[in-house]
């Protein structure tokens, strides 16, 4: 367990602490409002502690920890409120009917539990469109990739040259693939391999035409690149 994650929890407890001490040590009436206050507040803390841990727990990496900033913020703001409410009727029990302190809770926790939900399907939505998208630029990652390897390898400056401008000119191209594109990416992926394979076998005179053929069939998928996205 992490260290910050060690830390929330911590902070937590000793607020849940505090908050106990605060509603037990002041003279407070112990009316049927005193009560209804004090649980639904235990309520908002494990709701606070619920929206944290969805937020930087159940998915540590970075990119999940800046997308929960959101469900903590509605989890923190919600136990704010009704800390704020449950110790004010507490004070007040004695003038506030039951009904209307169980109302006032009831729809704090009602916000909050759909702007939890709202939050959380907003953020899977956005985890799921970040797997599509690496798995769609999966393809022209790995050619990236390759092509850079291959440049070194070439003794012949003139192929090193055009195996660097390819690289170039694929670097620059649009990284997304799609299913219009399968069949030209086939292509380009052979073109690839075939180059890969002169580079390997030093055909310097093979590497500086599998260029321009690697290159053609990109200009190709570009051409469809631009097509599909009108």
């Amino acid at each position: 367990m992490k260290k910050d994650t060690i830390r929330g929890i911590a902070a937590l407890g000793i607020l849940l602490i505090l908050y106990i001490l605060i509603a037990f040590l002041i003279p407070f009436v112990k009316t049927a409002v005193f009560w209804v206050s004090f649980l639904f507040t235990l309520i908002a803390f494990g709701v606070v502690a619920a929206s944290i841990y969805i937020a930087f727990i159940q998915n540590p990496e970075a990119k999940s920890k800046f997308y929960g900033f959101p469900i903590a913020k509605i989890g923190v703001m919600y136990g704010a409120a009704q800390l704020l409410a449950g110790l004010t009727f507490m004070a007040l029990g004695l003038w506030i009917p039951v009904w209307a302190a169980v109302l006032v809770y009831a729809i704090l926790l009602g916000a909050a539990v759909i702007g939890l939900i709202s939050a959380d399907a907003v953020v899977e939505e956005i985890h799921s469109q970040d797997g599509k998208l690496q798995k769609n630029v999966a393809l022209m990652r790995a050619l990236q990739s390759k092509l850079n390897q291959m440049a070194p390898q070439c003794d012949d400056p003139d192929a090193a040259s055009a195996v660097k401008k390819f690289a170039e000119e694929l670097r620059y191209s649009d990284p997304v693939s799609s299913d219009a594109l399968a069949e030209i990416e086939r292509d380009l992926s052979a073109a690839v391999d075939e180059l890969q394979s002169a580079v390997i076998d030093g055909d310097s005179a093979a590497v500086r035409q599998l260029c321009r053929k690697a290159s053609s069939v990109l200009a190709e998928r570009n051409r469809l690149c631009k097509l599909n996205k009108h």
